[in-house]
């Protein structure tokens, strides 16, 4: 009776703690300062203005300031109701919520100084501060250069954005230096508009006084025009097509804009102020009220970015990026256990990198200081491949990958950037070649999704004792490695310098991209579909050579045929399944080389000749292609003596076809015995040279002695000896 009722104790106990679990998990709600670009503004916009939220705390004084309730981690439990309310503000400010009941809300920030935002939901009670205040801007010559100086980590960022492309577009597109073409007179002439300008400098909204550019320029003071009237009147500039035509390195305008507009040069740039927020209160003094942020906003997720880099058809690479995998977020596990860092979040790759490239480099500021807390752990962004200063790639280099293979130091380009995160997690040597029979792991055997850089490479897979294909690669060719075919430039003919940032070579049906498609065109020429690339043998050996893709998925289906499959119909992998491959390290062996071609997820496209011979040495294939030699068509069926001959460990064998026939190539012991098939195909005419790697059926090495390889295509027939010597 005792021992039953402290059963029906602990039961409740469970029940207890169960249910505020579960309680717990409906109410986990964040407030987030939300980010809008122009072209996702709720309401339209009045005319002079360009209306954004970067989604910092530090935002322009007279602006929108947007708000939303996330509700993604709130388990199961709905949360609909929300009430935001501004606790404190600024001395004059009127500031209220507008629709403070609903999951976004916004109010304009109408007074200089802080803001304690509230947000009721989900039982509990969140606030945020935000601080309002005026830009500052920040010249070529000076400002944030007086503190931020070259040499004192991490302080020096003022150096790196004074010589990257951020800091010199405005200036650049006033001396003729942006689409430099060659105009009616002869004269090479920048392409430049007005419509630019807002993007190339620091804040635009004329209709709103916080020291922007855009209210800056439309000012008039009564002894001088307004500089958005005046500087596209001067003579050096034709204007043609709606554009302004600028002499390439002509001065004349930017040097008025120095001279004559001095108070807003400042803000001619895309400057500090522009992704950190205005700094009229980190420059002042606010920012020792405020330790942790001095007053500044950073994100770590593309807000900042968006505004201008989602503002036309033109200029629409974040437009593309949120289409990739990389924009959505990783939910689950992934963004909390550090085994899957730094890859699953933006912010730790960002950290991790820092230390990568500088040893020793303070990284505790990546989520303290400078940091904005309302990102939170954002998946792959724009800054987590990017130096926001410099605009250069984070990493340029990748080191051993985990089965400590050293890829070639002069292949990979600006690939090597996502190599860093996209190979496997884990190794086959610990995984398969060094584990007892039993292969007791604690999660799974087979290797981790996203292994691209291993199959590019042509490493990490097991190659049952022969290592000849380590290192083998299809596309060492490629300049840039990744980024050549996931990336394509160009695709936007408006702008043919951008690099496509979607990164899909297929899109959400299995269809191939048109950027796809155009990658593959230099070597390829044009194509509809990725499988129309032939593959150069029958690698499945169903008597047909057909698209590759096609020949590859056959190999595949063969050796899941083979394979002990789980309850949903796939190969095992996981602990729970380990006593289908007990005391069976072959199995272990194949099921590495299926999930490792699998989990590619490019269907060999990545490395084809890689992938190939990995699953032919799982099916114990030794037929390792079929070259058609250049040259006349034969005139007759022929077979050529093997060279070398002797041979160790491999050997080549031509063979001519004079018309298009079923050919078969088998190798033979003296006794015999078929010992494999190197060729089971039907062939155009041709000369064609095929390889044999003194391997039987099941992959295992044969002995030193005679050999005898068979031709036979249609009526012909016809034997030859070959030596192998060890």
């Amino acid at each position: 009776m005792r021992r039953v009722a402290s059963v029906c104790l602990a039961l409740i106990l469970c029940g207890l703690v169960a249910a505020s679990m579960f309680t717990a998990s409906a109410q986990v709600v964040a407030l987030k300062v939300d980010a809008i670009n122009p072209y996702d503004y709720p309401t339209p916009a009045p005319a002079g203005s360009m209306p954004i939220s970067t989604g910092l705390s530090i935002v322009p004084k007279g602006m929108k300031v947007y708000f939303v309730a996330d509700t993604a981690g709130s388990g199961s439990g709905v949360v609909s109701s929300f009430a935001w309310t501004i606790s404190s503000r600024p001395t004059g400010s009127t500031a209220v919520f507008t629709n403070g009941t609903a999951c976004k809300s916004y109010f304009t920030a109408d007074s200089i100084g802080d803001y304690t935002v509230q947000l009721v939901a989900g039982g509990k009670t969140l606030t945020r501060t935000i601080t309002a205040t005026t830009f500052r801007g920040n010249s070529l010559d000076q400002d944030c250069g007086f503190c931020h100086i070259s040499g004192s980590k991490p302080y020096d960022a003022y150096q790196d954005w004074r010589g990257s492309k951020h800091a010199t577009m405005f200036k650049r597109g006033l001396t003729g230096n942006l689409e430099t073409e060659m105009s009616y007179d002869g004269v090479t002439r920048g392409v430049y508009s007005k419509s630019c300008i807002k993007c190339h400098t620091t804040g635009w909204d004329q209709n709103v006084n916080n020291g922007n550019f855009g209210y800056l320029s439309h000012l008039d003071n009564g002894s001088i025009q307004a500089w958005d009237s005046t500087w596209y009147k001067d003579p050096s500039v034709i204007f043609a097509q709606n554009e302004y035509f600028i002499k390439q390195n002509d001065t004349t305008v930017w040097r008025n804009l120095k001279n004559s507009y001095s108070q807003i040069e400042k803000v001619g740039a895309i400057s500090c102020d522009q992704c950190h927020g205005p700094s009229d209160a980190h420059a002042t003094g606010g920012a020792f009220s405020d330790p942790v942020n001095h007053k500044l906003g950073r994100r770590y997720d593309s807000g900042v970015c968006d505004p201008c880099h989602t503002s036309s058809a033109k200029h629409s690479i974040g437009v593309r990026y949120a289409e990739s995998g990389h924009a959505k977020n990783v939910e689950g596990s992934h963004t909390s256990r550090t085994s899957c860092f730094p890859c699953h979040s933006g912010k730790a790759f960002v950290k991790w990198s820092k230390n990568k490239a500088n040893p020793g480099y303070d990284t505790t500021t990546v989520g303290g200081i400078n940091s904005d807390t309302n990102d939170g752990n954002i998946a792959v962004s724009c800054v987590t491949c990017h130096e926001p200063h410099t605009l250069e790639l984070r990493v340029s280099t990748v080191d051993s990958l985990r089965n400590g293979y050293l890829p070639p130091t002069n292949i990979g380009g600006a690939g090597k950037l996502c190599m860093n995160c996209h190979n496997s997690r884990y190794s086959v040597k610990a995984k398969v070649t060094t584990k007892g029979p039993y292969y007791g792991f604690s999660d799974r055997y087979g290797p981790h999704s996203n292994g691209q850089a291993d199959i590019y490479f042509g490493s990490n897979g097991y190659q049952y004792g022969d290592n000849s294909i380590t290192g083998l690669m299809t596309h060492a060719s490629l300049k840039d490695a990744c980024v050549t075919c996931h990336m394509v430039q160009g695709m936007n003919a408006s702008s043919p310098v951008q690099y496509s940032h979607s990164l899909n070579m297929t899109d959400s049906l299995g269809n191939p991209t048109a950027s796809g498609l155009k990658a593959c065109e230099p070597c390829h020429g044009t194509i509809t579909s990725y499988n129309d690339v032939k593959a150069s043998a029958d690698y499945d050996g169903n008597g047909t050579i057909q698209g590759f893709q096609t020949e590859l998925n056959g190999l595949l289906a063969k050796l899941k045929n083979r394979l002990p499959k789980d309850a949903s119909g796939n190969p095992v992998t996981m602990m729970a399944d380990s006593l289908a491959v007990k005391n069976q390290p072959k199995v272990v062996q194949d099921l590495w080389n299926y999930y490792l071609v699998v989990n590619d997820k490019s269907l060999g496209i990545h490395n084809p000749k890689y992938a190939v011979a990995l699953l032919q040495r799982a099916l114990g294939i030794t037929f390792t292609g079929v070259k058609k030699d250049e040259g006349p068509v034969p005139t007759s069926f022929a077979l050529g003596q093997n060279y070398p001959n002797p041979f160790n460990p491999t050997t080549n064998i031509s063979f001519s076809v004079p018309q298009q026939e079923k050919v078969k190539v088998e190798v033979y012991d003296v006794l015999g015995r078929l010992i494999g098939t190197l060729v089971n195909a039907e062939l155009p005419a041709g000369t064609y040279t095929t390889t044999w790697n003194g391997k039987d059926a099941n992959g295992a090495s044969v002995a030193t002695g005679m050999y005898i390889y068979r031709m036979q295509a249609g009526t012909f027939s016809t034997v030859k000896k070959m030596l192998m010597v060890k």
